[in-house]
C-alpha cells in the first residue's frame, strides 16, 4: 500500500488561498479549506492505518463539515480545522465554554441542542444561526450526539456542522415566491369575483332597462303612433333603439354590420314604410334611401348568387 509522506501535522489544513483545489463543480459546493492527510513515520513504516491517532484526527480535519467533542459541562476538548475556520478560532482554547468561544455568549444558547442530548442522552439536531467577528454568516444544522463510557454514562457529546446557509437562503427564497404566488392568486380570485359581480350587476341592469322599455316607452310610442304623425313617430322610435342598444345589446349580431342611418332606415324598412316615406321621415332624398338601401341589402348579403333576391322587410322582421 502506497505511503503517503511527510508528518503529520494539524496546522497543515488551512483556508484555501487563490486557487489551491481544483472545483470539479463550478458553482456547486466549494471547499472550506485545503485537506491534505499526511502520516507520521510510524504509520508510513508498516503501522495499522485503523489503529492510528494521527490518522483519525487527521480524518476529522479533512472533513469540510465541522466536528467538535464536548464534555458534559460544556467545555471544548476538540475542534477541527473546519470549525476553527468557521469560527476563528485561535490560541488556547481547549476548556473553554463552547457558547463563549463560538458565540461570544455568557450562556448556553436558546434551544441548544447539545443541552438536550446531555439531559435526555439521546441523539439531537437543530438548526442555529452562526457568525464571525459580530457578523451574521449563515446558518448550520447541528447534530449532537451523545459519547458513552462502558457503564452506559454519559461522557462528552460529539457535536457534527454542517453549513446549510445556501439550502436555507433557496428555502427562504422559495416560501417567499411561494407566498407571493398564493397572494396573486388570492388577488386573481378577488378579481374574478369581482368580474363575476359587475356582469352581473350589468345583466341585471339590462334586464331593469329592457323591461321599462317594453313597458313604459314602447306602449307610449304606440300610443302616439295612433294620434300623430307616424313617421316621425317611428323616428323617434329608431332613435331611442340607437340610445338603449349600447346597454341591452338586443340586437341580432349580424345587423351590427350597419351604421347608425342604416339602422334608422332598417328599422322604419322593418315598420313597411315606402322609400318615400323614409325620405320624407329622415328629410332626405329618396336617392339617398335607395343608396342605403342597397347597402343595408349588400352588408346583410341578401342577394343570391343566381340573382334572387331576399325581401328586405322581412328579414328584418325576423332579425331585428
Amino acid at each position: 500500500m502506497k505511503k503517503a509522506s511527510c508528518a503529520y501535522k494539524d496546522d497543515r489544513n488551512s483556508a484555501i488561498k487563490g486557487n489551491q483545489v481544483e472545483d470539479d463543480q463550478p458553482g456547486s459546493v466549494k471547499w472550506v479549506f485545503n485537506p491534505v492527510i499526511r502520516l507520521d513515520s510510524k504509520t508510513e513504516s508498516g503501522g495499522d492505518l485503523l489503529n492510528s491517532k494521527n490518522v483519525l484526527l487527521a480524518a476529522l480535519n479533512s472533513i469540510q463539515d465541522g466536528v467538535s467533542i464536548l464534555d458534559t459541562d460544556l467545555h471544548v476538548r476538540y475542534v477541527n480545522t473546519t470549525m476553527k475556520y468557521w469560527y476563528s478560532i485561535s490560541g488556547d482554547f481547549i476548556g473553554e465554554k463552547c457558547y463563549r468561544i463560538y458565540h461570544n455568549r455568557t450562556k448556553p444558547c436558546d434551544n441548544c441542542p447539545i443541552l438536550n442530548t446531555i439531559s435526555k442522552k439521546a441523539p439531537h439536531l437543530g438548526i442555529m444561526k452562526y457568525s464571525q467577528a459580530g457578523r451574521d454568516i449563515g446558518w448550520q444544522h447541528l447534530f449532537a450526539i451523545p459519547i458513552m463510557d462502558v457503564d452506559d454514562n454519559l461522557v462528552g457529546v460529539l457535536e457534527y456542522v454542517r453549513d446549510i446557509s445556501y439550502q436555507y437562503q433557496l428555502e427562504h427564497d422559495l416560501n417567499r415566491i411561494m407566498e407571493q404566488y398564493q397572494s396573486l392568486e388570492r388577488r386573481s380570485a378577488a378579481i374574478s369575483q369581482l368580474l363575476a359581480q359587475r356582469k352581473l350587476e350589468r345583466e341585471q341592469l339590462e334586464e331593469t332597462i329592457t323591461q321599462n322599455v317594453e313597458k313604459f316607452i314602447r306602449p307610449s310610442l304606440n300610443y302616439l303612433k295612433a294620434r300623430l304623425d307616424v313617421n316621425e313617430v317611428n323616428l323617434v322610435e329608431s332613435l331611442i333603439e340607437e340610445i338603449v342598444y349600447p346597454i341591452t345589446k338586443n340586437r341580432s349580431s349580424i345587423l351590427e354590420k350597419l351604421t347608425t342611418r342604416e339602422l334608422q332606415i332598417a328599422s322604419l324598412i322593418k315598420e313597411g314604410k315606402t322609400s318615400d316615406e323614409i325620405a320624407k321621415a329622415l328629410v332626405v332624398s329618396n336617392k339617398t334611401v335607395e343608396f342605403h338601401r342597397a347597402n343595408i341589402r349588400k352588408k346583410l348579403d341578401l342577394q343570391t348568387e343566381t340573382g334572387a333576391r331576399t325581401n328586405l322587410r322581412t328579414y328584418l322582421v325576423s332579425h331585428l
